[in-house]
């Protein structure tokens, strides 16, 4: 394959056991469907693998962005510049193949913001969180073992928010005997 912005073939790289393409004069890299995900999932330090990065989950929250005009290094379609939801990174996207590149640093600043995404979400958050994980169990991407790592996930995240939201209620129920 090539680089989308003419700086020759890209090299073929094994990150965590995932495949991906960079540039070695850009920096920028290749991803097929779902290696973004995956590849987020197996570098995260688990507070955030549970989020479901799929850009093309909801492509009614795609927001154009100021076009690059690259080709699509898999089929050579031109690919669509966008920033999805509130998300402050843009990429490029195959709409044939669903791969994307990224240029340099826009992976960082894609766990930059996933990670300030767990951080700031409130109880209410969490609980919506909880309810697509569970419907994710039974009809998810990853399959139901993952899944349900993934609901674990959220509900402790659930509990930490909880105790920092609401701290004399979780003091009391530390304060219950266990059985």
């Amino acid at each position: 394959m090539e680089c989308p912005k003419g700086h020759g073939k890209l090299q073929a790289l094994s990150v965590r056991s995932i495949r991906i393409n960079r540039c070695r004069e850009c920096g920028g890299t290749w991803c097929d469907r779902d290696e973004l995900r995956l590849l987020k999932d197996k570098e995260s330090h688990g507070d955030y693998c549970w989020i479901d990065f799929d850009l093309w989950k909801d492509r009614d929250k795609f927001r154009a962005s100021r076009q690059q005009r690259y080709q699509c290094p898999r089929d050579k379609q031109p690919m669509t510049t966008v920033r999805y939801g509130d998300f402050p990174v843009t990429v490029d996207l195959c709409s044939k193949c669903h791969g994307l590149w990224l240029d340099k640093g826009e992976y960082d600043e894609i766990v930059a913001y996933l990670e300030r995404m767990v951080n700031t979400h409130t109880v209410g958050d969490y609980l919506n969180d909880l309810r697509e994980e569970f419907l994710e169990i039974f009809t998810g991407p990853e399959g139901p073992i993952s899944e349900m790592k993934d609901l674990d996930r959220v509900l402790y995240l659930l509990q930490l928010r909880f105790a920092v939201e609401h701290t004399n209620l979780a003091a009391a129920a530390g304060a219950l005997p266990k059985y």
